[in-house]
């Protein structure tokens, strides 16, 4: 594992999307295992870490998109661990409501996501253990959420994010709603320019250390 900041860490075995984890409070966190193609990769990292991070509590996902959260369930078989997603999007694995896109249709009908039992499902904002914030930021996914471990923000797909941790909006072609899409990218903007982000860590662009203006 590469590390990011005091704590946090980026997964150097993933595959589909970028992976991390957090620990702190007496608990860890994955964000995002990725691909299950990735998982003995993903595992062995894990294990190997437990030295410094300990035993892996939680697996957080921001959506339900394969990349991102097929390995969910084999990494929760595994470890025990607790698995948390947004609630609009588990009620798309779930068989609840249809994907809103063709797209993702397909996609879903292709590579399969399935969450284990006791998953938990959030709504609103809140903290997943002391220290590690989740708030949404739908859009790109009904129930995609971001993610926060002290100045360490994990936007998932929300928004495309620069080398000097600036947002923009995701590619159109893998957003459900793009109206609702822009807002979670202002919220994104608004939080990093209030200060309190020192490091952006997106599904697929690289980690970016938010430039500040010189004092």
């Amino acid at each position: 594992m590469r590390l990011i900041a005091q704590d946090c860490y980026q997964l150097e075995q993933q595959k589909g999307s970028h992976g991390f984890v957090v620990a702190g409070a007496g608990r860890t966190a994955v964000v995002d295992p990725g691909l299950s193609l990735g998982f003995d990769g993903v595992i062995a990292e894990l294990r190997a870490a437990e030295a410094t991070t300990g035993p892996v509590t939680d697996i957080v996902l921001t959506h339900y998109d394969v990349d991102h959260a097929q390995a969910a369930r084999r990494l929760q078989e595994a470890l025990g661990a607790t698995v948390w997603i947004g609630a609009a999007d588990a009620a798309i694995l779930r068989g609840r409501v249809r994907p809103r896109t063709v797209f993702r249709k397909v996609v879903l009908r292709l590579a399969r996501v399935t969450l284990p039992v006791g998953t938990k499902e959030l709504s609103g904002s809140g903290e997943i253990f002391p220290g590690l914030a989740y708030f949404p930021t739908p859009g790109h996914t009904p129930g995609h959420y971001a993610y926060q471990w002290r100045g360490v923000l994990f936007s998932g797909d929300s928004a495309t994010v620069a080398a000097d941790g600036g947002v923009s909006d995701f590619p159109a072609l893998l957003v459900d709603d793009k109206p609702t899409a822009a807002g979670s990218v202002r919220l994104l903007a608004e939080r990093i320019g209030a200060g309190s982000v020192d490091w952006v860590c997106p599904g697929h662009n690289a980690v970016a250390r938010v430039a500040r203006p010189a004092a």
